[in-house]
């Protein structure tokens, strides 16, 4: 069900401790202001609807510290400078080309 002002979040998830395969799980974000970034989402998600979500949530919001670096929409980009734009889906997997810790976080 999405909105005029809100965006769909796909998350590539880890596998679970029961043997589980990756999975997709999707969440319907509310856009809180015209320059809501991934980053501001993917906190939004873990506050208010899955508080098992895990990703770096420390940005220097500048492209410095490279923290926020994932994959979404098939481009490695930082999450904290990815604006998102209403009633638009985005897909979000782990940085490419680093072992996976869990969900969205790499070793780096």
């Amino acid at each position: 069900m999405e909105t005029k002002e809100s965006v769909v979040i796909k998350v590539l998830r880890s596998p679970t401790k029961g043997g589980r395969s990756p999975n997709i799980q999707e969440y319907l974000v509310p856009l809180k202001n015209k320059k809501m970034s991934l980053l501001q989402a993917l906190e939004d998600i873990f506050q208010t609807q899955d508080d098992t979500l895990a990703f770096r949530r420390y940005c220097c919001g500048l492209q410095f510290c490279n923290s926020c670096m994932m994959r979404v929409n098939g481009k490695n980009t930082h999450a904290c400078m990815t604006i998102l734009e209403a009633g638009c889906e985005y897909k979000v997997e782990p940085l490419s080309g680093h072992a996976v810790i869990r969900d969205l976080i790499v070793e780096m």
